[in-house]
């Protein structure tokens, strides 16, 4: 391949009276903003006349001629017909009266003929009617079957008449042997394609949801958008495709992007061999404590193991469509567990590393003052220790941030929100972190607060915690094999840090009055003087967790919402 990428996208709406249909011009911008995205260099003509069509199209097939255009696309969305074995779409101005019928229509052989471009891509939204609609043209009428659109001659049944023979929907065709062409088509050869009851038609919107999945071949991406388009239409329409391509094509090829998130994968394997391997050499560590240090870098495996055959099963093609609307409240808490699982257990091994050095230097500088605390653990356990409470809370926290942000209390149930606002995603956000700080600090608190240790204050918990949150989100988007490409790594990468300066933000709001008022220092003083009381160790932690909950929660949901506005792609 030698040029660049090139495409001619047009949608055609405004027919005259009950021909007009509601969605191609619609489809044609959605269309031609996927493909800006993918590079290529769109030309939109939206309610395009005949003479408009031909100057448009003369001017296209010269431009990839002249650029010597690796890749030839033309997309269509509007009203098509089939004419004595030969495909046509129609320009908004149709006449219906005198003349030869072809004469007034667009055909579309002689455009794949004359595109010289190294790969020639056809997509045909097209054979679309709407209800009622009843039209001449010449001598015959142009009817409607089935709420689809589609173009009839002779009003109900088409049959071989005067000058043309019409056929309901497109016909097939063949792609050409010579040159590397794909065609699709968004109804099967007679069939019809639907106008769609939302903005965009089945086909197109399921083109677009899938285009820039990472390396996913053109025969898999068509075979994704048959199974969309057959659930949206209740498996009334059925796609098809011609090709002659001599090798495998890719809207957004990325094998490095498509590894990423098992890269990340294996920087969290990295990471927690560290603890373990600090566990290693303290010469009095117990069995049970070298178990519990060797199941940090065995739970990292299995991660990197689940990516690596989640890259391998897309790559052959496996795939099944879920519709969002139709999305339930388990659904979405399932799929909370594991982004948030995985995001949060790969947070959580640099957030131990982060919070546990610190805290170590400074219980070793208290002791070493003659402080009263027992002498300081070994590094290696401390650092287990932090890793896996670290984990319980950082699994419990991106499951529960996330699943609260699409959801809501109404008529005494939890409902689903399908497109979250950006304050429900925050507020549902510092929910779920809230309730994350109030279950797990009260419990850690009691744990660690019995070995008469010093406290783990919020200048110690905050950074790392602030820190381990923002990887979390990171880890999040990232970990999703379908939609990674460049511009949503950058998004990701500087919405966490964006998050974290947030956090610091909320950090300063939230616990300098509390500073302030000495609160913090009473809550700090009773811990000290009364770490053997279990009420008194887990009133402390709620003290403490609740309000950092909520810091790791807005932490959360602000780069749920920034990756989201930035990347221009949905994160949940």
């Amino acid at each position: 391949m030698t040029g660049g990428k090139y495409a001619l996208v047009v949608g055609n709406g405004a027919y005259s009276g009950d021909m007009a249909l509601a969605n191609p011009c619609n489809d044609a911008k959605a269309m031609s903003a996927r493909l800006a995205e993918l590079k290529f260099n769109v030309t939109p003509l939206a309610d395009a006349t005949l003479a408009d069509m031909q100057s448009t199209i003369a001017d296209f097939v010269k431009r990839l001629e002249a650029e010597r255009a690796s890749v030839g696309l033309f997309y269509f969305s509007g009203h098509g017909v089939q004419i004595n074995d030969q495909n046509y779409v129609v320009p908004v101005d149709f006449d219906r009266q005198g003349g030869q019928l072809a004469s007034h229509l667009i055909p579309v052989q002689p455009l794949i003929d004359d595109m010289s471009s190294d790969v020639t891509l056809i997509l045909l939204d097209a054979c679309r009617n709407n209800p009622s609609a009843q039209r001449i043209i010449g001598s015959k009428g142009l009817a409607n079957i089935d709420e689809a659109r589609t173009l009839f001659v002779g009003g109900a049944s088409p049959t071989p008449g005067g000058d043309v023979a019409t056929v309901s929907g497109l016909g097939g065709m063949t792609a050409d042997l010579n040159k590397n062409t794909f065609i699709a088509f968004a109804a099967r050869p007679g069939g019809f394609a639907y106008d769609g009851k939302g903005r965009m038609s089945p086909f197109t919107q399921a083109l677009v949801n899938n285009m820039d999945a990472v390396d996913l071949p053109l025969s898999n991406l068509m075979a994704r958008v048959r199974q969309e388009v057959l659930s949206i239409t209740k498996a009334k329409q059925r796609t098809w495709d011609n090709s002659s391509l001599l090798g495998p094509f890719f809207f957004n090829p990325g094998s490095l992007l498509l590894f990423l998130g098992n890269i990340m994968a294996l920087i969290g394997l990295l990471l927690s061999l560290i603890p373990y391997s600090l566990v290693l050499t303290t010469y009095n560590a117990s069995w049970k404590q070298m178990a519990a240090a060797a199941a940090l870098p065995l739970i990292s495996l299995i991660i990197l193991l689940f990516g690596m055959q989640s890259v391998y099963s897309r790559l052959r093609g496996n795939f099944q469509y879920s519709d969002s609307e139709e999305k339930t409240v388990r659904g979405h808490f399932l799929l909370s567990l594991q982004k948030g699982g995985v995001g949060g257990y790969l947070g959580a091994q640099l957030a131990a590393l982060w919070i546990s050095v610190p805290y170590y230097i400074s219980w070793l500088r208290k002791y070493d003052q003659g402080a009263t605390w027992i002498p300081p653990e070994s590094l290696g356990i401390l650092t287990m220790e932090m890793a896996i409470a670290a984990a319980f809370i950082a699994c419990l926290l991106g499951t529960a941030c996330i699943f609260f942000t699409r959801i809501k209390w109404s008529s005494r149930r939890l409902k689903l929100v399908q497109h979250p606002r950006q304050a429900q995603i925050l507020l549902g956000a510092a929910c779920g972190g809230t309730l994350t700080g109030g279950i797990t600090a009260p419990f850690l608190m009691g744990y660690f607060g019995s070995m008469n240790r010093p406290e783990v204050t919020p200048e110690y918990l905050l950074p790392g915690s602030i820190i381990g949150a923002s990887i979390i989100i990171f880890s999040i988007v990232n970990f999703d094999f379908e939609r990674l490409n460049a511009r949503r790594l950058g998004a990701s990468a500087l919405a966490a840090f964006a998050a974290m300066l947030c956090g610091g933000v909320a950090a300063i709001v939230v616990f300098g009055p509390l500073y302030a008022l000495g609160i913090v220092q009473f809550i700090i003083d009773q811990l000290e003087q009364h770490f053997d009381d279990p009420v008194i160790m887990i009133s402390g932690g709620a003290a403490y967790g609740l309000p950092v909950g909520l810091i790791l929660g807005v932490v959360i949901g602000a780069a749920i919402v920034l990756t989201e506005k930035w990347s221009s792609r949905p994160v949940i």
